[in-house]
């Protein structure tokens, strides 16, 4: 929704600057500075009669357009006498561009480094622009007091310059060789988690059969146990059948002598 408000807002001075000239166009340049939701200005600077400013008496405008476009705070204060005062909400806008700038250089930012950079004198003002950043979607960031840093996770992007190409080019070269290194690693781990299921599919499989086989061992000697105690069994029965059917011989052969 920011974004979309940014946007609506710029293209509304964008089509006032085709008919605006002059006076009248660096006044305009100046409202756009000033707007809080304006943060890109690479449409206010392609305008043919925005372009017309350079050598002219209204010059200025234009070169501090650029600097809202590409540049950052210390920039401003290097060239301070050159572009003249700002109003209090050109230097937060300002300000808030050079967080974001330093935020696409380093993704934890200490807080001597942004108190340096956006001129502030308290931990307490960097917080508050800060948060202000935030508020504004400039960055998804969070400050870790502990530390005394800000640890950023993205940010908005800025208007590019023709001489900043190189360094996307750079930039977004390093990133493919991340990306790929990452994929490469992804892939071998989803190749070592293939094998090793395999592998333990298999010493699974091996386990179920041993298993099985011991299981098999033990019912066969249950069985072979139970037919061998049967055997003893009937051979004593029939010895002693024997036995009785001897005496009940002799008990005759002794009583026929009588």
């Amino acid at each position: 929704m920011a974004m979309e408000t940014s946007a609506s807002a710029l293209s509304q001075f964008v089509i006032l600057a085709q008919t605006t000239q002059g006076r009248a166009l660096e006044a305009l340049i100046g409202q756009a500075l000033d707007h809080s939701s304006v943060f890109v200005f690479g449409e206010l600077l392609d305008c043919p009669n925005v372009k017309a400013l350079q050598g002219s008496e209204f010059q200025r405008a234009l070169e501090l357009l650029r600097l809202f476009a590409y540049g950052t705070y210390p920039d401003y204060k290097a060239r301070q006498n050159e572009l003249g005062e700002l109003t209090a909400a050109q230097k937060r806008k300002l300000q808030l561009l050079t967080l974001v700038t330093m935020a696409t250089r380093d993704k934890l930012l200490k807080y001597s480094d942004l108190e340096a950079a956006v001129d502030v004198s308290s931990t307490r003002e960097l917080e508050d622009l800060t948060i202000e950043a935030v508020y504004q979607n400039l960055l998804v960031a969070k400050m870790d007091q502990e530390n005394q840093c800000v640890l950023v996770d993205s940010c908005a992007c800025r208007d590019c310059r023709d001489e900043d190409i190189d360094y996307i080019i750079e930039t977004l070269s390093n990133w493919q060789q991340s990306a790929q290194g990452m994929i490469q690693a992804l892939d071998g781990a989803v190749a070592y988690a293939n094998t090793s299921h395999e592998k333990q599919k298999v010493a699974m499989e091996e386990l179920e059969k041993e298993v099985k086989s011991i299981r098999d061992s033990l019912k066969e000697g249950e069985s072979t146990k139970a037919g061998g105690v049967g055997c003893t069994r009937m051979q004593i029965d029939e010895a002693d059948e024997e036995s009785k059917r001897a005496k009940s011989t002799r008990g005759r052969w002794v009583g026929g002598k009588h």
